[in-house]
């Protein structure tokens, strides 16, 4: 007890016993580790090589992981290249592991291309395909019979000569932009021009009264301008000594006998001077010699000008009078000088003045001025009219109206298509889409494509221009909503030169016209695509219809919306538009059908007749 407590104290007084004295040492009889032995330079230069190794092995998979997502595409073209019927490995593990493995193989790399690869035919642009066949096959063109391209979807291709766009549009769209087509067809187009001119005297029907011998005015019968006159009526009475010494030598040469040629040459004189042969057999019954010269008017109208008093001393060759016929009168118009080609002598025309509203006209052109106004840039053009009740004065402004048969000017002179006679090829304003640098017209090629094409136009004629290059008869423009189609294609950039249904959408075998049919008939199979042309898996899928069926669908051949050969994507599936069956190459087109059934049912019937005529031929 007293031990214990003399330990307590001990260890109270001394503080807290360490661990290493407490605990009793449980290695105390085994000897001490010896230390580690130092490392040799060289095994210290293997260690930092290994450090470098690890890194540099490090940086290599990040350099291997950043050229495969670099040039990961390359890298699955050549996978998909060599995995392919004929390729390397594709051949490699035919030969290792069997066909069925190989087929495998090809399947899957057809697979993995459907995300992002189409294949398309560059002869027929509609022939497209999102995927291989069984079996990694490269499918081939149903209309050719090459195999198909390999394309990206989506990828902008190169358009074709005189094609700037090309863009498809759903059901929809097309009926919320309200597009309408119209029909490319001869029609008999008149080139109208409009010029404001001014009534002016017809030139060719005044005269001017110009006496030949100088005297006197004894009396004058018209003492005031713009009296009415008619053909021989007095004007004036002229004295004049000249002329009484030359009727004096008449009545002397007449009464002497043997004085033929005196009186002759006396007669002839005073012809000279103005008297007429009335009065000259006067003066000879008389025996008198008349010292006055009456001045007569050489034609009906109006005197105009008149340049003599009562009394008045005048001179020969100075004009007395100038008289107008106003029963026929020219306009004097200015045209400009884009329209000079259209304006052709001889042409009708009609014309309206402010003062007779309602009252038209007619006259013709008599002449097209042979030099333009520099400082106007117009040309001048006379008109003639007939004035009989002098209606139409001279200064009044008048409208006239030329009216030009399209088919009558260069170039389109004998070039009118089929239809009545002076017809040409015209096109709607409202289809054309002017850029300033060149006219482009939205042709459909089928039911929701429309292709931009680049046309030559003549001049505007009315509400159509007629066609120089770029159109046929028969097609169909997109007449309403043209400039709708336009800014899609605008803003799309993408779908200048690519089509809906080329990156994935719809069914697997969209048709995307590119070119014209061969029969020129969108949407359906060319005539005469008869079943010598069908592909033999469409021919046997087509064998398993009834009789009747089977005569049908060998005759319509193609799928009136994608265009395929019916047959092609299996059983051909039949519908009904407006009573009358038509085959599809699928369901999917049934909807897109019985929306165009009008049209679908009319190309077809126009199919069918252009195969009668053929087989007839």
């Amino acid at each position: 007890m007293n031990a214990d407590r003399n330990t307590n104290a001990s260890v109270s007084a001394g503080g807290a016993t360490p661990p290493s004295a407490a605990m009793p040492d449980l290695h105390a009889g085994e000897p001490a580790p010896a230390s580690a032995p130092a490392q040799t330079g060289w095994q210290r230069f293997r260690l930092v090589v290994r450090v470098i190794e690890v890194r540099l092995r490090f940086v290599a998979v990040l350099v291997v992981v950043g050229l495969s997502f670099l040039y990961w595409d390359t890298i699955k073209n050549h996978w998909q290249k060599e995995t392919r019927p004929g390729g390397r490995v594709h051949s490699a593990v035919r030969a290792a592991l069997g066909r069925h493995a190989a087929d495998w193989l090809a399947s899957g790399a057809a697979i993995a291309s459907e995300s992002d690869t189409e294949y398309y035919c560059p002869m027929h642009p509609q022939v497209v395909r999102e995927r291989l066949d069984p079996g990694g096959v490269i499918p081939k063109c149903p209309i050719c019979g090459m195999p198909l391209s390999p394309r990206k979807k989506g990828e902008t291709l190169a358009l074709p000569p005189g094609i700037t766009a090309r863009v498809q549009l759903s059901p929809d769209r097309i009926r919320l932009a309200g597009i309408e087509t119209a029909e490319i067809q001869a029609r008999p187009l008149q080139f109208e021009i409009s010029a404001v001119g001014f009534v002016n005297y017809d030139e060719s029907r005044m005269s001017e009264i110009v006496t030949r011998v100088a005297g006197y005015i004894e009396k004058l019968y018209v003492d005031k301008t713009w009296i009415t006159v008619q053909a021989g009526d007095p004007l004036a009475e002229i004295y004049s000594p000249e002329l009484y010494t030359a009727a004096q030598e008449l009545v002397i040469a007449t009464a002497r006998k043997g004085s033929g040629d005196l009186a002759r040459s006396s007669r002839e004189r005073l012809e000279l001077l103005g008297v007429s042969a009335e009065e000259i057999d006067a003066i000879v019954r008389s025996g008198k010699a008349e010292h006055v010269l009456v001045v007569r008017s050489p034609q009906s109208g109006h005197v105009i000008r008149k340049e003599v008093k009562q009394g008045s001393h005048v001179d020969a060759g100075q004009t007395l009078f100038e008289v107008a016929d106003l029963s026929g009168i020219w306009i004097e118009a200015e045209i400009y000088e884009k329209d000079i080609p259209f304006i052709r002598a001889g042409e009708a025309i009609e014309a309206t003045v402010e003062a007779l509203p309602g009252r038209r006209f007619s006259g013709k052109v008599a002449l097209v001025h042979p030099h333009l106004e520099p400082s106007t840039r117009t040309n001048a053009v006379r008109f003639e009219l007939e004035n009989p009740k002098h209606e139409l004065r001279p200064g009044m402004f008048a409208t006239v109206t030329v009216e030009t048969r399209v088919a009558d000017l260069e170039p389109l002179r004998g070039a009118a298509g089929a239809g009545p006679a002076g017809a040409v090829l015209a096109v709607p304003e409202r289809a054309v889409i002017d850029t300033g640098k060149k006219k482009i017209v939205y042709v459909e090629r089928a039911p929701g494509l429309y292709e931009g094409v680049e046309v030559e136009l003549g001049a505007r004629a009315g509400d159509f221009y007629p066609v120089l290059k770029g159109l046929d008869a028969g097609q169909h423009v997109a007449a309403s909503g043209a400039f709708l189609i336009d800014a899609e294609t605008r803003l799309k950039t993408g779908a200048a030169s690519t089509y809906l249904g080329a990156a994935g959408g719809g069914h697997g075998s969209t048709q995307h016209p590119g070119v014209a049919h061969p029969a020129g008939i969108s949407g359906v199979a060319a005539p005469g695509h008869r079943s010598a042309s069908l592909p033999p898996d469409a021919l046997k899928n087509i064998a398993g219809l009834t009789p009747q069926d089977r005569q049908l669908a060998l005759e319509q051949a193609a799928c009136p919306i994608s265009g395929e050969p019916l047959g092609s994507m299996g059983a051909p599936f039949k519908t009904t538009l407006n009573g009358q069956p038509v085959f599809l190459c699928c369901a999917g087109c049934e909807s897109q059908a019985r929306k165009d059934a009008d049209k679908i049912l009319a190309r077809l019937a126009e199919q069918r007749l252009h195969r009668s005529a053929t087989d007839r031929r």
